[in-house]
């Protein structure tokens, strides 16, 4: 899946990005809970990639609520560390949590479109510090989060890059390949 952006140029997503050879590549789908496509209880998030940052837009169904019928905290957690993961991607990090922070700014209902949105703030070796917040149809901040997460190493990263089907010395996305 590729999107394009209103001036025609195509934007890096989590089911494809444009490798530095300028070739596209489509991720092989996976399992896992919040953006894979095999999981039948996952969120299928399809994550927009830009430089250093990252967002979607996902609406929460009945399944996912907790209290009071108000989409369940853990699951706004997962939405944040979702998109606040994925953006170190441009440069070419595939990242991992080491710690994230989050404040619940206000309650997100079901069937709501949240918009949540990320980006990196610094980065140290394959230290990268990142912020994200969740915002709610009407604009509100639902959840806002800092986090540093882990960039894996050279041998890590060739080996996911094979596991999801991108050729090893394509370097994924962005100036800066480690």
């Amino acid at each position: 899946m590729s999107t394009v952006k209103e001036s025609g140029d195509k934007v890096d997503t989590s089911r494809s990005i444009t490798g530095q050879d300028a070739r596209r590549y489509a991720f092989a789908d996976h399992h896992c809970f919040a953006c894979g496509g095999t999981n039948p209880i996952g969120m299928h998030m399809a994550i927009e990639l830009g430089e250093g940052t990252a967002r979607t837009t996902w609406v929460a169904g009945r399944d996912f609520v907790g209290w009071e019928e108000k989409v369940h905290g853990g699951i706004l957690a997962t939405l944040l560390d979702e998109v606040m993961a994925w953006a170190p991607s441009s440069h070419d990090s595939w990242a991992v949590t080491a710690e994230m922070h989050i404040r619940y700014r206000a309650p997100a209902n079901p069937g709501e479109a949240l918009a949540a949105r990320a980006w990196v703030t610094s980065r140290r070796r394959r230290i990268y510090e990142v912020s994200g917040e969740i915002r709610g149809e009407d604009g509100r901040l639902i959840a806002e989060a800092t986090g540093r997460f882990l960039g894996a190493s050279p041998t890590e990263k060739a080996g996911l890059k094979a596991r999801y089907g991108l050729p090893v010395e394509v370097s994924d996305a962005g100036p800066e390949g480690q």
